[in-house]
């Protein structure tokens, strides 16, 4: 009779083949320890392993402590004076339409603190002379007043820009019609001015402003 072998059942190793294999395991144990691990985690290299694998950088980059952002110091800005003028009040808005006849000059000004700004447009159908000026507050005499800018040769058909109130008073434009032609002129302003006054050859008439949307 043929007897069946007992799958189930398995040879213990031998004691020569369990020390061989711890052997083997301290042996492996301890070269990975010398060439890897020794040089990342302490840069220890005693056989130039861990160099010939990059691997002292990582011990080089733990030892460094990280720096925190939110302590790292932040190189300051650097400071710009004058490039503001605050205001104790919204800034204003005005537009106008005028029509002018051949030979007609009028006015139109504004009432503005030293250092206030505006930005304008004006614009016409035919071309204007005009003289963009300002009369202070306090003036040293009567007739006093400061000159912007003056065309009074050619004339222009429109004008754009900023000003700056050199001084508180009043400052804006004289146009006036000097050819033989109606003339339709639209201005736009916007700035920090307080008042609007028109002058056309009698006493000034206030106009509103209104303050910006």
């Amino acid at each position: 009779m043929i007897q069946e072998k007992d799958l189930t059942r398995t040879e213990p190793p031998s004691t020569a083949r369990l020390a061989k294999a711890t052997v083997i395991a301290l042996v492996v144990a301890a070269a990975i320890l010398v060439t890897t691990i020794l040089p990342a985690e302490y840069g220890v290299d005693p056989l130039r392993t861990g160099a010939a694998m990059g691997l002292l950088s990582l011990s080089r980059a733990e030892a460094t402590p990280a720096t925190d952002s939110a302590s790292a110091p932040v190189p300051a800005a650097p400071v710009q004076t004058g490039t503001y003028t605050a205001q104790p009040k919204i800034y204003k808005v005005d537009s106008q339409d005028f029509l002018l006849i051949p030979g007609q000059g009028f006015e139109m000004k504004y009432h503005m603190p030293k250092g206030a700004v505006m930005v304008y447009s004006w614009k016409a159908n035919g071309k204007l002379r005009f003289e963009f000026h300002g009369e202070p507050d306090q003036k040293p005499n009567k007739d006093y007043y400061e000159s912007y800018e003056l065309d009074n040769k050619i004339g222009k058909v429109e004008s754009h820009g900023s000003f700056t109130a050199p001084s508180t008073g009043v400052h804006g434009w004289f146009w006036e019609n000097k050819g033989d032609k109606k003339v339709e002129m639209h201005l736009t302003v916007a700035g920090f001015f307080d008042a609007a006054k028109m002058y056309a050859g009698g006493p000034p008439e206030d106009l509103p402003v209104e303050d910006a949307k």
